[in-house]
């Protein structure tokens, strides 16, 4: 049988017991807008606390030499691995500074508290991954949630790239315009201004690549997501897609629940033309309203701003037992149910990253993590996972 869920090796109790102690661990531990003195600390470092200690600029800088202003895949062409940039800029054409790696001593922890899952994340190497996709594309298909792990995804298996600019997902410059993500008028969050965003892959040796395409709505996945990737891409059917929407609604948004009958009924349909296909949880956020939510997300507010966030916050004890928390919250409760009646792999990591409050970008984002951090976790348990699944040969 094969392994359709991320975390589930305790009961409900044993998963409870696991994040409460989890998240006074943590805070215990400096934030990562704390600088560390980290000379003399986990040495020698694991490979994926080496990524925060001593980010590297020379791939960064590769990555960018051939990317021009007419380049198609425009300011996405490049910026492989850095992540002391402003991610949300690499978008852009300007880059700005930004704390994006995560506290090293904080991290470190994380590595220590994670055993606790039984995750040996201080063991995992790049090639644990490359040999579980060898010959395939692995594709990431969300919003920015996904992109960001995207980014840290691709860094950690740098050391197989082919070429250090990335490239585009096919060789049909009309299908890869279907695949642009471009500006999207959000009421509530008023986010039309968002420049397009193609989607892009790194390319790695033995025919295996890892791709990105920005959605943000269900029905995207299906068309033109799948559609354009079964019908441009050779082999596709043996590959890997891991797929996610769900912060770009408001719970409550009857929206959510349609979108998943389309890409329900193109799944069915063209099963054995695509990708396997995996359901990525949508990931706890940690603001200071109700679940953490962010603001705006109940769909009453009526408006384009609200009152900004002060700082992130771990989750209360009556959160975390409140049955909303312990189905994985509004969005997955929906989405795993409907994949699951999909026949489609369902990829649940929202347990075991709901301690990680303090490891976000900075105070006032308390969506998108640093790095290394919640984005590593996931790679490997995603690896962990398709380990057991019987893909296509």
């Amino acid at each position: 049988m094969e392994r359709s869920e991320g975390i589930h090796r305790c009961s409900r109790w044993c998963v409870h017991t696991l994040v409460v102690a989890f998240i006074i661990t943590l805070s215990a531990t400096p934030s990562c807008s704390e600088a560390g003195d980290s000379s003399n600390f986990l040495q020698p470092m694991p490979w994926i606390l080496e990524m925060s200690v001593n980010p590297s600029r020379d791939l960064r800088d590769r990555s960018c030499e051939p990317c021009g202003d007419l380049n198609p895949l425009g300011a996405m062409c490049c910026g492989m691995c850095a992540f002391w940039e402003n991610g949300r800029s690499q978008s852009a054409l300007e880059k700005r500074e930004w704390d994006g790696p995560c506290n090293e001593r904080l991290v470190g922890q994380l590595l220590q508290d994670l055993k606790g899952w039984d995750v040996d994340l201080e063991s995992f190497q790049p090639k644990d991954l490359f040999e579980t996709i060898r010959g395939r594309t692995l594709w990431l298909i969300g919003d920015s949630q996904t992109s960001y792990w995207y980014l840290a995804l691709e860094c950690f298996l740098a050391e197989y790239l082919v070429q250090a600019p990335r490239a585009a997902p096919t060789n049909n410059s009309a299908a890869n315009l279907w695949l642009v993500k471009f500006d999207e008028w959000r009421e509530l969050k008023g986010s039309n201004k968002a420049s397009p965003k193609p989607a892009v892959c790194a390319n790695l040796k033995d025919d295996t690549r890892v791709c990105y395409v920005r959605v943000h709505l269900v029905e995207e996945i299906a068309h033109p997501v799948l559609r354009v990737i079964k019908r441009e891409v050779h082999g596709a059917n043996r590959d890997i897609a891991v797929i996610n929407s769900g912060l770009h609604y408001g719970i409550g948004d009857p929206k959510y629940e349609e979108g998943f009958a389309f890409l329900k009924n193109f799944i069915a349909e063209h099963r054995d033309e695509l990708p396997h296909i995996v359901w990525k949880d949508t990931s706890p956020q940690h603001f200071e309203y109700d679940n953490g939510y962010y603001w705006w997300v109940d769909n009453s507010k009526g408006k384009t701003v609200g009152p900004p966030p002060e700082k992130c916050r771990a989750f209360t004890e009556k959160e975390l037992q409140s049955e909303e928390i312990n189905a994985g919250g509004w969005y997955n409760e929906i989405a795993f149910r409907h994949m699951r009646e999909a026949g489609v792999t369902i990829f649940d990591a929202y347990k075991i990253t709901l301690p990680m409050w303090q490891m976000h970008m900075k105070d006032k984002d308390c969506t998108h993590f640093c790095n290394p951090g919640a984005y590593e976790v996931w790679t490997y348990l995603l690896n962990d996972l398709l380990k057991g699944l019987q893909l296509r040969e």
